[in-house]
């Protein structure tokens, strides 16, 4: 029979997934460009091709690494729901076998009453 002797701190678990998910929110109600000065503003065309060039590439990686937290959200909040669940099981277990050696204790195979 496997021994299943760790913990998990579901809270801390959640509270990842749930702060993970919340930054994925952040990010998806602002763009790169609500942050970079628009071209209009800058003083030069050689400047305002470069910011487009940093824009280009801050975007994009600012976008993997959305989506990466994203799906990483997806799995904590999945983990937290498996380990709940084992948990839920496991507590069941105990409690039938709980049950069981109550039910035992009475037979009058083990000196009980019944």
């Amino acid at each position: 029979m496997p021994d299943y002797d760790f913990e998990v701190d579901l809270q801390a678990l959640y509270t990842a997934a749930d702060e993970a998910r919340k930054v994925v929110e952040l990010k998806k109600e602002h763009d790169i460009e609500d942050f970079v000065p628009a071209a209009a503003d800058l003083a030069s065309s050689e400047l305002a091709a470069a910011f487009d060039e940093f824009q280009s590439r801050w975007e994009r990686g600012i976008n993997n690494l959305t989506d990466d937290l994203e799906e990483a959200a997806g799995r904590l909040a999945k983990v937290t729901k498996t380990y709940m669940d084992f948990g839920m099981a496991a507590a069941e277990a105990a409690t039938e076998f709980e049950n069981s050696a109550i039910a035992l204790s009475d037979s009058p195979l083990l000196g009980g009453s019944s």
